[in-house]
């Protein structure tokens, strides 16, 4: 991804579950155990006056959860990167937010439905959330940060009250009814994860200088950078308080690893040596913009994994980094630690 790293500072053998790819139904209406919903507010409907004057960007966001589950479930949060506000091959089109007329914004929050349907399986709410007009307006860690905080203060209300911004406005994505979201989400056990630029934004919600600003009743229990080039320096990114996990990509670069340092922070580092960035998000790894695809600095390496490949690591590591902050799981641990290698990709695990 040359040219987003000149903008910002900046399944599937591996699988321990069957993954339908991303927009593929798995079953009949009604009988998936899988539910996908959706919210929408609009394009222009979150703010930060604080230090981002004029910017505007979407709440916009699409939900995986065990339609079968009872009682409040732990909530996981995932947000992408730095990519075009608007999906269009035509550069004419990329310069406003909202998109000009008959061109959607960039979906690259359904990047993760892959992650989505299989966190979900085990039991978690997985939101995905877009922030393409944040894209737009060069938005940075505490903007991306604060968005996340926006979309966990309404699921708070929605969740809690039945009432807030989200009251009615969540539908489920094959009935288009709405979908009842009261009691079902345990915000005391929150994960999330950041792609890309994603991953300062997370690292910059969950420091411990900026708890202050979660919404009442949310903990935070546990984060993870994916290819992300790591902290700009300008922000408070240290987390001490809850395990984090790092995912680099060694074929585009290890900057992320450096959330890894300092006194406190603990958790699990995994080096995909010849790992690219794109690969993780389905949209970019097709199109249509010229930072998509295979955006690897060595292309002519050999045993490179696929898309797929690396999209059933990523299933396979969030499952077991998640099972051990939200539910206190050890036994993906030999998967966190490096002790059970992914097949037909080259890792570094480490522990620290």
């Amino acid at each position: 991804m040359r040219l987003l790293r000149r903008l910002v500072p900046v399944l599937a053998a591996a699988s321990l579950l069957a993954v339908t790819p991303a927009g593929a139904p798995s079953a009949q209406a009604g009988t998936d155990p899988v539910a996908v919903a959706a919210y929408d507010l609009g394009d222009q409907a979150f703010t930060d006056p604080a230090d981002w004057a004029g910017g505007t960007s979407e709440l916009r966001a699409v939900i995986h959860y065990p339609r079968a589950a009872s009682g409040p479930l732990p909530v996981v949060m995932l947000l992408h990167g730095q990519q075009l506000a608007c999906h269009s091959a035509d550069e004419n089109d990329w310069d406003s937010w909202p998109c000009p007329d008959g061109v959607r914004p960039y979906p690259s929050y359904r990047g993760y439905d892959y992650l989505g349907r299989a966190l979900a399986a085990d039991g978690f709410v997985v939101v995905s959330l877009s922030a393409s007009g944040l894209n737009h307006h060069m938005g940075v860690a505490p903007q991306r940060g604060r968005l996340i905080n926006r979309h966990l203060d309404m699921l708070r209300r929605l969740t809690t009250t039945g009432g807030g911004p989200l009251a009615g406005r969540v539908t489920d994505l094959t009935s288009g009814k709405p979908v009842n979201l009261r009691g079902r989400l345990d915000l005391t056990r929150v994960g999330t994860m950041g792609h890309s630029v994603g991953g300062e934004g997370v690292m910059y919600q969950a420091a411990d200088g900026n708890r202050g600003e979660l919404p009442a009743g949310v903990r935070i229990r546990g984060v993870v950078s994916l290819a992300s080039p790591g902290p700009s320096g300008f922000y408070d990114t240290r987390v001490t308080g809850v395990p984090i996990a790092v995912v680099s990509a060694g074929c585009w670069g290890l900057g992320g690893e450096e959330y890894a340092e300092g006194a406190g922070v603990h958790g699990f580092r995994l080096r995909v040596t010849k790992g690219n960035h794109n690969f993780y998000n389905t949209e970019w790894t097709t199109g249509p913009g010229p930072v998509d695809g295979d955006d690897t600095d060595c292309p002519a390496e050999t045993g490179r994994p696929t898309a797929a490949q690396q999209q059933a690591l990523a299933v396979t590591y969030l499952r077991a980094f998640y099972g051990y902050a939200l539910n206190g799981d050890r036994s993906g641990l030999p998967v966190l630690t490096g002790a059970r290698p992914f097949p037909g990709v080259t890792t570094e695990a480490v522990r620290f």
